[in-house]
Formats: C-alpha cells, sequence, structure tokens
C-alpha cells in the first residue's frame, strides 16, 4: 500500500483512492474516467507494475458451472495474503486479508500455506467433494506431504 500510494502521490484524492491491493478509479464523466485509466496505466506501466493476467482479464465475477474443478492461486507477502478462486479460466471468488501481528513472524514456508488453508476453509461450500488445483509461488510446498513433522 506504501508503494502505490508513493507511486500515486500527486493523483491521490484528484482521482484516486489505493486501498490494500485495490487502486479505485472515480471521475465525473465517461470521457473523464477512460483519461484517468489512461493515467493511472500508464504510471503503472512506467514503474513496471504489471498487473496478473489471471486476476485482470475478467470484467466481473463468473458464476460456478456444474461439478467441474477449480483452481486455487495463493500468494502471500509480509503484510496480506490473497487468493483467487477461478473455473475455466474465468475469477469466481477472491479474497485477500492482512495477517495478524504474531503472522508477520512466521517463516515464508507457514505463510504461504497459511494462505492455501485459508482459501480451502473460505471456499469449502464451492470445493467440497470435486476436484482443486492449487498453485502457489513457493515450490518447497510441492514436497508438503513427504515432511516427517510440520508446526502447528
Amino acid at each position: 500500500m506504501d508503494l502505490m500510494n508513493s507511486i500515486f502521490r500527486s493523483y491521490l484524492d484528484i482521482f484516486v483512492i489505493v486501498f490494500i491491493d485495490d487502486i479505485l478509479v472515480y471521475s465525473r464523466s465517461k470521457a473523464e474516467h477512460a483519461n484517468h485509466l489512461r493515467v493511472v496505466h500508464q504510471v503503472l506501466r512506467d514503474r513496471e507494475l504489471y498487473a496478473k493476467d489471471r486476476l485482470t482479464s475478467a470484467p466481473v465475477l463468473g458464476l460456478p458451472e456444474g461439478s467441474e474443478g477449480y483452481v486455487v492461486y495463493c500468494d502471500t507477502s509480509g503484510v496480506w495474503l490473497g487468493c483467487v478462486l477461478m473455473q475455466h479460466g474465468k475469477v469466481i471468488a477472491y479474497v485477500s486479508r492482512q495477517l495478524r501481528k504474531h503472522e508477520k513472524n512466521y517463516p515464508t514456508r507457514d505463510l504461504e500455506l497459511a494462505a492455501v488453508l485459508h482459501a480451502l476453509k473460505i471456499w469449502r461450500h464451492y470445493i467440497y467433494g470435486i476436484h482443486v488445483e492449487v498453485f502457489t509461488d513457493y515450490k518447497i510446498l510441492q514436497f508438503i506431504f513427504r515432511q516427517k513433522e510440520l508446526n502447528l
């Protein structure tokens, strides 16, 4: 959030508001809004901050279709964790939250696993009894079932 606030400092409270992982652009007219969006995209391009395609390709959340499988993408940072639930390449739901004070001391493996568990707990009504693929950018978690001992 601090990074985004510093990048958009000259536009904050004029037509941009940054909140955790969202950039809100507001305008008085459709033409003005198109211009504001161009400015925001240019600022992001200039700083080489590109949105993940999976999060930006769908303009609205999709509805789940039948009992076909889901894909869950999870990621964490030092201050938040976030997850996206997808089916057929469409975003069905997303969730993010700030880390609790004690969680900031967790090692990366535990944070990444906490994100996966958070997603599975939140979306259990979607995924119960259905094939689910979980993706995370932390490669060590692929060996989680081979661990002899896990901390609580």
